[in-house]
């Protein structure tokens, strides 16, 4: 017997993010989900977070590895890549150069150890003004269309002419979750709209911007897969340096760019209420040589940085939330 957090299904996201960030969820067990509550495991009595505390048995977690190069050969399954991501049912890879010969043998054992897969490809890196992926398909469908299932929500979009990171997914979480009112949001950089979404959700009012066509197209779609009325989003094909906000300003700017996300930090700085966020993304050192401090206003200042996934052995995204402080 253990202890669980008993919260609301519209609290289950938030609990969950609160309870993993400070150590408290149990991970050898799992959710249990009962009518409209979920109870999450804990490893202590009790928490500070809104809930009701239940004793009872633990679901146990019956851990199988996900490993899928386990039953490949050692020459390959040195190659073959640990990690990769996966939207909806399509498997995207990145895998060394010289190693196109195996490429067949990778996408056959990553097919058969993950039945939610239909799909295996090839990403051979970012490009153009849209920063979308090249993608070539090595097994499965050619079709790059899926519905991606995230944090209770659901993201269709044509992967071949979007740019859509699910290793945000944990981020847009935490964003989420530091909502306790309804507030004014800007989406910078808004894709087919994720961010922006998780946002609306939470009653927010959201002004999203992207400069690509399909973006916009794939967004609205997913504002109307989401249920959300059209009161709490306006999205517009445009690019944010290029954007008139007149007297707009927001409680919280979303600037997800992060391969060249600085030459927007003046606009977004003057674009933020008193007390108001800014969520800056960038690509930099791990070694920690960035100092944004040098590119804030004299009434900013970064109260948060967190790292949010490797980007090369080097180098990582991060996230610096900037808060505007009073004059």
């Amino acid at each position: 017997m253990i202890s669980h957090l008993r919260v609301a299904n519209k609290k289950a996201e938030e609990a969950k993010f609160f309870l993993k960030n400070k150590g408290y969820l149990n991970e050898k067990y799992l959710p249990i989900k009962e009518n409209n509550f979920v109870l999450w495991p804990l490893n202590q009595a009790s928490v500070p977070f809104e809930g009701e505390i239940i004793i009872c048995k633990g679901l146990v977690h019956n851990r199988k590895s996900r490993d899928y190069r386990l039953n490949m050969d050692k020459k390959i399954k040195d190659i073959a890549p640990r990690s990769f991501d996966i939207f909806g049912d399509i498997a995207i890879l990145k895998l060394p150069s010289g190693s196109e010969i195996y490429e067949e043998q990778i996408a056959e054992a990553l097919l058969l150890s993950h039945k939610n897969i239909k799909t295996v490809c090839i990403d051979l890196g970012v490009h153009g003004e849209f920063r979308i992926r090249d993608l070539r398909v090595i097994s499965g469908n050619t079709n790059f269309i899926s519905i991606h299932k995230e944090n209770g929500m659901e993201f269709e979009a044509d992967i071949s002419k979007v740019y859509f990171s699910p290793r945000l997914a944990t981020e847009r979480e935490r964003l989420s979750s530091l909502i306790n009112k309804p507030e004014n949001v800007l989406d910078a950089f808004a894709g087919v709209a994720p961010f922006s979404i998780s946002m609306a959700m939470k009653g927010c009012k959201v002004t999203s911007l992207d400069s690509n066509p399909e973006a916009m197209k794939w967004a609205l779609r997913n504002f109307n897969r989401s249920g959300i009325n059209e009161k709490y989003f306006s999205f517009f094909n445009a690019k944010f340096e290029d954007y008139d906000f007149g007297v707009q300003k927001f409680d919280r700017i979303i600037l997800n760019n992060p391969t060249n996300c600085l030459p927007f930090l003046d606009k977004a700085m003057n674009l933020v209420v008193e007390r108001g966020i800014i969520h800056f993304y960038i690509i930099c050192p791990k070694d920690g040589s960035f100092q944004l401090s040098k590119y804030l206003a004299e009434e900013f200042e970064c109260t948060a940085k967190r790292e949010v996934h490797a980007y090369s052995p080097s180098s990582s995204l991060f996230v610096f939330d900037i808060r505007r402080n009073l004059v």
